[in-house]
């Protein structure tokens, strides 16, 4: 019994301490630059049946240059199977066919290998749209799956080498009414949306 009781807290030692791998919980801050596909085709689909010409589509499908964000992560420990992180971020784009802000919160996890600091996310949240030069406007509900990679500078500077992000919309059925566009009927259809967006920016370490 007292062999057993001296191995215990060894035993229980052995457990914990291989999970830790070192380093302790931090807070970053980071602003980024984005280049933006805000998927604006959804916006193209009244008046139904008429097919929208080519240079409505390629303006619709255009990269949205004037785009970008702020965000923030607290991240845990380092353990053997990485670091797990809390993040959140603001995104907006103003320009083209599409507007779009979002604000996004949900977990993270991230690695280390050399200065390299890949990672992958999961964000839920909230999102706003208008089309084009339109007062149409709506929200959603948006998911955001991504992930990217930093390039640690120092201890408190970060270069987000890249970060892509892949979100869901879903905003609902639309109902459009007769003579909204003169001499056509009333329609309704749901509208989803899948923007992308390509990110560059500077992570700072405040903690």
């Amino acid at each position: 019994m007292i062999v057993a009781g001296m191995l215990l807290p060894g035993i229980s030692h052995a457990q914990v301490v291989p999970a830790i791998k070192g380093g302790g919980s931090q807070i970053n801050v980071y602003g980024f630059y984005t280049l933006m596909n805000p998927d604006g085709k959804a916006g193209l689909n009244y008046p139904p049946g008429v097919k929208p010409t080519q240079s409505q589509e390629n303006a619709a499908d255009k990269w949205n240059e004037l785009a970008g964000g702020v965000g923030a992560d607290f991240r845990l420990g380092r353990f053997v199977f990485g670091q797990p992180a809390l993040g959140a971020r603001f995104t907006f784009s103003a320009r083209n066919s599409a507007k779009e802000s979002t604000y996004l919160f949900g977990p993270e996890m991230h690695y280390a290998f050399g200065r390299f600091r890949p990672y992958g996310n999961f964000y839920l949240g909230t999102g706003d749209v208008n089309f084009g030069s339109s007062a149409t406007g709506d929200n959603s509900i948006v998911y955001d799956v991504g992930g990217g990679v930093d390039y640690h500078v120092n201890s408190r500077i970060n270069i987000r080498l890249a970060d892509f992000q892949y979100q869901f919309w879903n905003l609902g059925t639309h109902t459009y009414p007769a003579g909204l566009v003169p001499g056509e009927p009333s329609f309704k259809y749901a509208t989803t949306l899948q923007p992308y967006t390509l990110n560059f920016g500077l992570l700072f370490r405040i903690r």
